[in-house]
C-alpha cells in the first residue's frame, strides 16, 4: 500500500523556465503553460517551435544520407531488371511485421514484381535470419533477400547466403555488438553518428527511408508510424513527424486492416492516437507473434480485402485475449514466488520457470518491474534446461550493461539500457542470479528505490482551462521522448464531501484553486483514500485532459500522484 503522505515517486519538478516561455508564448499566441513544455522539449526558438508544432515530410532528411543507401537501390535496380525474385524477411514484433508490410508494397509499387515475403516463428526459431531460413530461400529461388528490424546479428545467416551466391540487404536499427555484417549493404541508423537526423528511427523507419529512396514517394506512413509506437523510440525529430503524419494518413487511406483492427478494439481509424496504437492496436498485431506466429498480423496489413482483414482481425484479437489470459497466471505465478522469496533489501528480481510461455515473459516483467521498482530478469525454461529470459529496468540503470558482467554464466544475451534479452542454462541460474545482484547493488543507491515523475511546471489551477488543454493536444503524439505533459499543483482542497472510490479501485475528487472546480480522478489509488480525505489540504501531479459525458465537455485532471500537503 502506498503511504499516501510521501506519494508514489519522488517528484522532480523542472526548473522555473516562466520567463522564457513568456516570450514564446506571445510570439506563438499560446499559453504560457504550453510554451514551458515546449521548451522542455527543446523547442527553445520561434521556428524549433514551429517545426515541432507542424510536422511536415518536407522536413525528412534525404534517405541517401544514410550509409549504403545508394548500393541497396542500386541492388534492387538490377533485381527489376533481371526479374529476380526477392524475399522480405522481417521480425515478429509489430516494427518489424508493419515495416515488412511497408517494404513489400514499396517493392511491388517499385516494379519488383516477384515478391516474397516471410519471418521467423518465435517459439520455434528465435529471432532473426537464420542458416536455416538461407537454405528455405535458396529454394524458392530468391536471388536477393532483404530483411527488415532485423539482420544486424544474423553473421552465420549472411555467411551462409554469400557461400549460395544469394545477395543481402541489411536493413535494421539494433546495436552492432559484433562489427558490421558481411552483407552487400547494411542500412542501419546505429552506424551515424548520434547527431544523424535518422539516428532514432526503428526498423519501420528504415524501410520507409529504403522505400523513399527506391520511389521518391512518402508512402504507408501510418504503417510506419505503428512500428514508431510500438517499438518505443524517442519521438522526436524524424519519429515524432513519421507518427504525427501517420496518423493522418491513417485516418485519410482507412487501411481495411487497420479500419478492422480498429473496430474490434472500439476506435475509429480516424481518431486513433498514439496511445490508442500502444494500448489497444500494437498489442494485437503483437499478439500473433508472441504466441508464435506473426503472419497472420503482416497479412492483414497488407490485404485489400475488407472480409479477409475482418476475419484476420478476428484471430488476432482471440490470440491476445489468449496472450493476455497466460500473462495473468504467469504475473500470479511469479508474484506468489516473489511472495515467499522477496527480501526489500534485494536490489534485483530473477524468476524462472518450466512453465512459463515465452511470448509473455517481457510484458510480465514490465509489470513485475512496475509493482517492485527493481530490475527484473523473467526466464522460461524448456523442457532441456535452456532458458530464455527477459530483462525490464528502472531508471538509471542500464540492464544490457549488467548483464555483460554476468556474461560467463549465460550462452548469449543481447539489449540496450532498459530492456534485454538472454540465454541461460538450468545448472547456471543460481551463479547468475547471484552476479546479477552483486551488479545491482554495486550499480544502485543503497535505502529505498523509488520511482522518479517528472513534472514540467508548477501551476495554478486557474490555468487549466480547455484553451490550454487544446493547445496541448497540439504538443501530440505522446510517448518515449515526448510525454504527455504533467503538472502539479500544492495545498489544493478538496470540495466538500467530494472524495468518491470508484469500481476497479479508482478514486475521484472535486478540487479547488479559489473558486475555480476541477474533477480530478486517480486510477488505482483508492487505498490511499482514508489518509486523504483527513487532509486539510493535498499535493497533486496531473495530466489535464478534455472529458465529455452526455454531450457536456469539461476539463478533467488524471492524477499521477496525490500526497497529503505538508503543513
Amino acid at each position: 500500500m502506498v503511504d499516501a503522505a510521501r506519494g508514489n515517486c519522488e517528484w522532480r519538478v523542472a526548473p522555473d523556465n516562466r520567463a522564457e516561455a513568456l516570450a514564446l508564448a506571445r510570439s506563438l499566441d499560446i499559453a504560457p503553460a504550453v510554451a514551458r513544455v515546449l521548451l522542455l522539449r527543446g523547442a527553445t526558438t520561434v521556428d524549433v517551435a514551429r517545426r515541432f508544432l507542424n510536422p511536415s515530410e518536407s522536413l525528412f532528411s534525404d534517405p541517401f544520407l544514410l550509409t549504403d543507401m545508394r548500393r541497396a537501390v542500386d541492388r534492387i535496380a538490377t533485381a527489376r531488371e533481371r526479374a529476380e525474385t526477392v524475399l522480405v524477411f522481417g521480425d515478429y514484433d509489430v516494427d518489424g511485421i508493419s515495416g515488412t508490410a511497408l517494404l513489400i508494397r514499396g517493392l511491388r509499387r517499385y516494379g519488383i514484381e516477384h515478391c516474397l515475403y516471410g519471418m521467423p516463428n518465435r517459439l520455434v526459431e528465435g529471432y532473426g535470419l537464420s542458416p536455416d531460413r538461407v537454405e528455405w530461400a535458396r529454394g524458392l529461388g530468391v536471388s536477393l533477400i532483404i530483411t527488415v528490424d532485423n539482420g544486424t546479428a544474423a553473421l552465420d545467416a549472411l555467411d551462409r547466403a554469400k557461400q549460395l551466391n544469394i545477395d543481402t540487404i541489411v536493413t535494421d536499427h539494433h546495436l552492432i555488438e559484433n562489427g558490421v555484417p558481411d552483407a552487400l549493404a547494411v542500412i542501419n541508423p546505429k552506424r551515424e553518428p548520434n547527431d544523424h537526423p535518422a539516428a532514432n528511427l526503428c526498423g519501420s523507419g528504415v524501410a520507409l527511408k529504403l522505400v523513399h529512396a527506391l520511389t521518391g514517394e512518402w508512402r504507408d506512413l501510418d504503417l510506419a508510424a505503428l512500428g514508431t509506437v510500438a517499438d518505443v523510440v524517442p519521438l522526436i525529430g524524424e519519429n515524432r513527424d513519421i507518427v504525427a503524419l501517420g496518423l493522418r494518413h491513417a485516418a485519410a487511406s482507412k487501411r481495411v486492416g487497420l479500419v478492422e483492427l480498429a473496430a474490434i478494439a472500439k476506435l475509429a481509424v480516424d481518431e486513433i492516437r498514439s496511445e490508442d496504437i500502444a494500448f489497444q492496436i500494437a498489442p494485437r498485431i503483437n499478439a500473433g507473434g508472441r504466441m508464435g506466429d506473426g503472419l497472420t498480423g503482416l497479412e492483414l496489413l497488407l490485404t485489400e480485402s475488407a472480409q479477409e482483414a475482418r476475419v484476420m482481425a478476428e484471430e488476432l484479437d482471440a490470440a491476445n485475449e489468449e496472450r493476455k489470459s497466460i500473462e495473468s497466471e504467469t504475473l500470479s505465478e511469479a508474484l506468489a514466488m516473489l511472495k515467499n522469496s522477496f527480501a526489500p533489501e534485494q536490489r534485483s528480481i530473477v524468476l524462472a520457470s518450466r512453465e512459463w510461455h515465452r511470448g509473455v515473459i517481457g510484458i510480465v516483467a514490465s509489470r513485475i518491474q512496475a509493482h517492485y521498482y527493481r530490475p527484473v530478469i523473467l526466464v522460461a525454461m524448456d523442457n532441456d534446461g535452456v532458458g530464455r529470459g527477459s530483462a525490464r529496468s528502472i531508471a538509471g540503470f542500464n540492464i544490457a550493461s549488467a548483464i555483460e558482467t554476468c556474461k560467463e554464466h549465460l550462452d548469449a544475451s543481447g539489449g540496450h539500457a532498459m530492456a534485454a534479452g538472454l540465454t541461460v542454462r538450468e545448472e547456471k541460474l543460481s551463479a547468475f542470479r547471484r552476479a546479477f545482484e552483486d551488479a545491482a547493488c554495486a550499480a544502485l543507491p543503497r535505502g529505498e528505490l523509488r520511482r522518479v515523475l517528472d513534472i514540467d511546471a508548477q501551476v495554478s489551477l486557474t490555468e487549466m482551462d480547455m484553451r490550454l488543454v487544446r493547445t496541448l493536444d497540439k504538443l501530440q503524439p505522446f510517448g518515449q521522448g515526448n510525454p504527455a505533459p504533467v503538472f502539479c499543483a500544492y495545498g489544493v482542497r478538496a470540495a466538500a464531501d467530494s472524495w468518491r472510490e470508484l469500481r476497479g479501485g479508482h478514486l475521484k475528487v472535486v478540487v479547488k484553486d479559489g473558486p475555480k472546480l476541477i474533477d480530478a480522478i486517480g486510477f488505482r489509488m483508492a487505498d490511499r483514500l482514508p489518509a486523504l480525505t483527513r487532509a486539510d489540504a493535498i499535493d497533486i501531479a496531473f495530466a489535464p485532459q478534455l472529458n465529455t459525458w452526455r454531450g457536456d465537455t469539461t476539463v478533467q485532471l488524471v492524477l499521477k500522484d496525490v500526497r497529503v500537503a505538508a503543513r
